[in-house]
């Protein structure tokens, strides 16, 4: 991310498809936006390259959540690098899940997976 407004804070704007512009989600306080939260922390401002590493932490599992809550005016307002439909098209998208956790859905069992950041 290019920079955050805040060190950390709560997201939580609601989400619906762009009939018009899919596969883009869009903010809508309608009836057809669905909650969507998400918890965000700053974790290193690299001053060389403009760039923020910022954890995402998503409560809910909206279809592009954490793209247009990161691009959007009234979220951070910086699009992930790399977002070619929120943002600029780079060498990657600069999203990554390093950390999961899910409950097996034949067992209950709780799973937790992580793996180390690429970029």
């Amino acid at each position: 991310i290019d920079k955050a407004k805040t060190e950390k804070g709560k997201i939580n704007l609601p989400l619906a498809p762009d009939y018009i512009n899919r596969p883009m989600q869009m903010v809508s306080y309608e009836k057809n936006g669905k909650p969507a939260e998400t918890i965000y922390e700053v974790v290193k401002v690299d001053k060389v390259n403009g760039r923020t590493r910022v954890n995402f932490y998503p409560l809910t599992g909206r279809t592009h959540q954490l793209r247009v809550h990161a691009a959007h005016h009234q979220g951070l307002d910086c699009p992930i690098v790399g977002d070619d439909i929120y943002g600029t098209r780079a060498e990657r998208l600069c999203l990554h899940a390093g950390y999961l956790e899910v409950t097996h859905p034949v067992t209950g069992k709780r799973m937790k997976f992580t793996a180390p950041t690429p970029f």
